[in-house]
């Protein structure tokens, strides 16, 4: 017992240890999924603004070569030129105000302002009293801009004849507004830095300490090398800003340096919501996968319990079979017993009574003149019926076993089939063929040669009254089956039904008429059978014929001490030597 507790005790603590290794295992693999996604989330922000970076670049650049090439295709034509002669020869110069501001880049948000220039300066603005310079050439044809008060612009240089150069005047903050707008970029996040001046452009104003801009500046000063970089401030131990920045040379506006940020609590945010919404999804499918369990396991406890409690009845039914075929082969012992009690006390008596009714009837025949024939058939009446009582008699005691010898001896079983036979010879009705099949030469059985004699004759007779008039083949065979020997009597007759089936073998049961039968041949014939420690089958199909099979243990093998072997005698009959071929009497 202490073994088992200690094996018992060494079962669990191992169980324990596998289920935490399994609870562990469950725990790492959520922190590494759960940083698998927050990786993820990263590298998809990321991708968002290089793509917001991407855009604004784009933006500016095609707004920029819109606007020059606009510019260019203005002062080109011939209303322009016109209204720039007026003006040289004199003029107020409001048609050139007007041929801009009503022109395509007039409409352009980014559009500031017109002034034309000669060697010696401004010579001519469109927005009266506003006077700008120009600084170094950013890319081709555009130029730094300034105005009097000190904002920062683009000039976009056209040439005109005589030495004057006109420049369209881009207004940068309103350059940042119509790019940014664009995308729906949120506000802040776009950060523009001008390479030349270092100025910064952004949505609301910038910090002297304002980390995006510094990270800009010096993203710009380290060229190419530092194209794409990322940085993450901390503030209170937590990261706050993620930030993507391209140089200018690296940008294709090649005017402004571009950064891109985002808040990293939206991704913290994001991370978080997500990862609440899985513990939430795992803990309701965790309580799912619960209670479906537990509904199995109830499911399967009923189950086994219906399974025992099914079991239990089909023991306590089979019990209950057992029982009542048993009670019914009780009664029906009770019933032979009964039968042989009454008759072993009756019958005697019975023939004490019969003798005389015999006898009398006999004398009374012998002393009636021949001539009084309706008194002689009377008394001849009652003569045939005490002749028939006693022959009932003589049945019920041969039932009753009271009357019969029950010595045993080693009997051949072909040979006592051959007996039989040799008896029923003169009974045999002309229209019915008697075979026979003898498979059990060298077999013995123990029995009482008289009772198993009986017994087959009885068989036999039953068949001969089943053909009937139609007539028929009967079979009579014996083989070895297992540790019995079977004796069998088969005929083609019209069978047997199932609900006589169950009757048959009840004692003064009968299907014949009245006065024919007894229906005592079979009950007889089974009891027989039982005294010899065996048992009888028969097998029925209504319409194909009937076998009677009568199992008896088999005995030593070897002939029997002082054995004559008994040779039928027939007349014109066929008998064929073999035991494999049926053997026709």
């Amino acid at each position: 017992m202490q073994k088992l507790i200690q094996n018992t005790k060494s079962k669990d603590v191992a169980g324990l240890l596998i289920a935490l290794v399994l609870i562990v295992f469950g725990i790492i693999m959520v922190v590494v999924s759960i940083n698998q996604f927050s990786a993820a989330v990263e590298r998809e922000q990321d991708e968002q603004l290089e793509g917001t970076v991407s855009s604004v670049d784009y933006n500016i650049n095609d707004t920029v070569e819109r606007f020059s090439t606009q510019l260019g295709a203005l002062t080109e034509t011939d209303r322009f030129i016109s209204a720039v002669d007026q003006w040289k020869d004199g003029g107020d110069g409001e048609e050139i105000e007007s041929l801009a501001d009503n022109s395509s880049i007039g409409n352009m948000a980014a559009y500031e302002s017109m002034f034309i220039a000669d060697k010696g300066g401004i010579a001519f603005s469109t927005i009266g009293g506003k006077t700008y310079s120009t600084g170094e050439e950013i890319r081709d044809g555009i130029y730094q801009c300034s105005d009097s008060s000190g904002n920062e612009y683009l000039a976009v240089q056209s040439r005109l004849d005589d030495g004057l150069t006109c420049y369209g005047v881009i207004d940068i903050r309103g350059l940042y507004y119509t790019t940014t707008k664009q995308i729906n970029a949120t506000p802040g996040s776009i950060t523009l830095l001008e390479a030349k001046t270092g100025r910064l452009f952004r949505e609301d104003s910038v910090e002297k300490n304002d980390k995006e801009a510094l990270f800009l500046s010096e993203v710009e000063k380290g060229g190419a090398a530092d194209s794409q970089s990322y940085e993450k401030p901390v503030k209170k131990d937590k990261l706050t800003t993620r930030i993507l920045a391209v140089p200018s040379g690296e940008a294709e506006n090649g005017i402004f340096a571009i950064s891109a940020s985002s808040d990293y609590d939206i991704i913290d945010s994001l991370i978080g919501s997500t990862v609440t919404r899985l513990i939430i999804c795992f803990i309701i499918i965790s309580i799912g996968l619960f209670l479906v369990l537990m509904i199995l396991l109830r499911s399967r406890r009923e189950r086994q319990q219906v399974d025992v409690e099914l079991q239990q009845l089909r023991e306590k039914n089979k019990q209950m079979e057992e029982l009542n075929q048993k009670t019914q082969e009780l009664a029906h012992h009770q019933r032979l017993e009964t039968i042989g009690t009454l008759t072993s006390s009756i019958a005697h008596e019975f023939n004490n009574l019969l003798t005389p009714i015999m006898g009398y009837s006999m004398m009374t025949l012998e002393k009636l003149p021949q001539d009084d024939e309706e008194i002689y058939d009377d008394v001849l009446e009652i003569y045939n019926a005490s002749i028939k009582a006693k022959d009932i008699i003589s049945r019920l005691s041969e039932l009753s076993r009271k009357n019969t010898e029950m010595v045993f001896k080693r009997i051949v079983p072909d040979d006592l089939v051959n007996k039989v036979l040799h008896v029923t010879a003169p009974a045999l009705p002309k229209n019915v063929d008697i075979y026979r099949d003898l498979n059990c030469r060298g077999r013995n059985v123990e029995g009482n040669e008289t009772q198993l004699s009986q017994l087959l004759l009885n068989l036999i007779i039953n068949a001969f009254q089943a053909m009937g008039e139609e007539g028929g083949e009967i079979t009579v065979s014996t083989h070895v089956e297992g540790d019995s020997v079977v004796f069998a009597v088969s005929d083609n007759g019209p069978g047997i039904s199932d609900e006589i089936k169950e009757k048959i073998f009840d004692p003064f049961f009968t299907t014949k008429e009245s006065g024919e039968g007894t229906g005592l041949g079979l009950a007889i014939a089974q009891q027989a059978a039982e005294d010899h420690k065996g048992h009888m089958e028969v097998e029925s199909e209504e319409g194909v014929g009937t076998t009677f099979k009568v199992f008896i243990p088999k005995a030593d093998t070897g002939l029997p001490e002082g054995y004559e072997d008994f040779v039928m005698e027939t007349s014109g009959a066929e008998i064929v030597d073999s035991e494999d071929i049926k053997k026709r009497i």
